[in-house]
């Protein structure tokens, strides 16, 4: 086998580290700026003193140097930054739970694991607990099933200062089996598995055709990760360890995910903080209140977002000058508004994860998270991870997210470079789908290979 086919045979074997997701300065001070940015404030250069506190530096610093440049806003009257029916179910869940020494969900009543979970898990959070910075994480992760079984078509890219380089192109399907509505769990759960994860690279041409597998459960055990190589012709179960590493040369990892996807009981959480922070939003949904959500035919819902440019470099006018960053978010699509947070600081247990401590920002209200600031052992930031969150939508007899401008972003200061992951999905038959039918067997490891080159 020559030396450039085992070359691109390894890069493909790494696209089961690619979970979509399917991206040396200070922490940010705790106790954010009194009073802030007013809204209609346009944060740069002249007005970046504002917001002070209210951003983590290494964000801050780009609106210091105007390379980004966002309006401070407010959400129009009514709008939901979450689905309601979770939020309203947490409060059922009162006291019903609580952290073991492994940093897992049990019952208070039993000390077992619950068969499942539906709504906030612990809605009330005392800083003071030492066990507060797990509840928050669960709260989090809990957060982030809601959207149900899904399918979706994601680009992830690479840029530098001069625009986009090498784009892979994969199509992401999940399967959930905790944190729904009691009427979608399905009917049996006999391998205790939280969430299976299926994801095809439809491009370029040197990994297309590559397919991997991941299963991710309920208790303590290690996630099960299976590849389907076509130049191999074959499956291989391959070690869930260095999740934390980039995929595909990326800067993004499998631990990143819908903001961070590693498995709680693997790090130590400390709550270091409260206070509040701009968050970046969906202006479309958020402010406009936009949405294109249409019903499917087989039932779920499918979002279909305009063709607009997400970031600079795609912008007709984008130059590679010292003023312009190409992967900044554009000013019109995107705006600043103030939440409530909970600053947690995470250790990983594994002395050979690449970050010796990470700094997550979570809402107090909605437990999405917001800017993920990763740090080396010596305390210097290296990587930061963005998510773009967008409004909540009543549709029948439930509710949906939509972001018209989402996407997920990470920037290596090291480096002075990007990785962003974003859907294709401004075409309706381009699948952007929540709440949709799955067979079982699409998550059948043999049945891997067909799914293949």
């Amino acid at each position: 086998m020559s030396k450039d086919r085992r070359q691109r045979d390894w890069a493909a074997l790494r696209v089961l580290e690619f979970a979509f997701l399917s991206l040396g300065l200070a922490i940010a001070p705790a106790i954010a700026h009194a009073d802030g940015p007013a809204p209609g404030t346009v944060l740069g250069p002249d007005t970046a003193q504002q917001a002070e506190g209210l951003l983590p530096v290494e964000f801050l610093a780009r609106y210091q140097k105007g390379e980004w440049k966002h309006a401070v806003a407010t959400p129009k009257p009514g709008t939901l930054l979450m689905d309601p029916d979770w939020i309203a179910a947490g409060k059922e869940n009162e006291g019903k739970f609580t952290i073991s020494d492994e940093g897992s969900i049990r019952e208070v009543s039993s000390g077992k694991q619950p068969q499942f979970i539906w709504g906030v898990p612990f809605p009330t959070i005392d800083p003071k607990d030492p066990k507060a910075g797990y509840k928050i994480a669960w709260n989090f992760f809990y957060q982030s099933y809601i959207q149900g079984d899904d399918e979706n078509l994601v680009a992830l890219a690479w840029i530098d200062r001069g625009g986009p380089g090498r784009q892979l192109k994969t199509n992401v399907i999940q399967k959930f089996f905790d944190g729904q509505k009691p009427f979608r769990l399905p009917k049996e759960n006999p391998l205790n598995l939280l969430f299976q994860q299926f994801v095809q690279v439809k491009y370029p041409a040197d990994v297309e055709g590559t397919v991997s597998l991941t299963w991710r459960y309920r208790d303590t055990r290690r996630d099960s990760n299976w590849a389907y190589v076509p130049a191999l012709r074959r499956v291989r179960q391959v070690s869930p360890s260095n999740r934390s590493d980039g995929s595909f040369g990326s800067d993004m990892s499998q631990d990143d995910g819908s903001y961070f996807d590693g498995k709680p009981e693997d790090f130590e959480w400390k709550v270091t903080g409260e206070s509040e922070e701009l968050f970046l939003l969906d202006k479309g949904s958020v402010v406009d209140g936009v949405n294109d959500l249409r019903p499917l035919p087989k039932g779920g819902w499918r979002a279909v977002y305009p063709a607009k440019p997400r970031f600079a470099y795609q912008t007709p006018d984008f130059k590679n000058d010292k003023t312009t960053l190409a992967w900044a978010p554009v000013s019109d699509r995107y705006v600043l508004v103030k939440r409530p947070v909970w600053v947690v600081e995470l250790t990983p247990k594994d002395r050979y994860y690449l970050y010796g401590k990470l700094i997550l920002r979570f809402d107090k209200e909605n437990w999405y998270g917001s800017y993920n600031s990763k740090y080396d052992w010596q305390g210097n930031v290296l990587n930061s991870y963005l998510p773009l969150h967008g409004a909540w939508f009543k549709k029948g007899d439930d509710y949906r997210g939509y972001s018209e401008g989402s996407f997920t972003l990470s920037q290596n200061f090291k480096m002075d470079r990007a990785s962003a992951s974003f859907s294709y999905a401004d075409d309706p038959s381009i699948p952007s789908d929540t709440f949709i039918p799955i067979a079982a067997d699409q998550f059948d490891v043999n049945a891997l290979a067909k799914s293949g080159r």
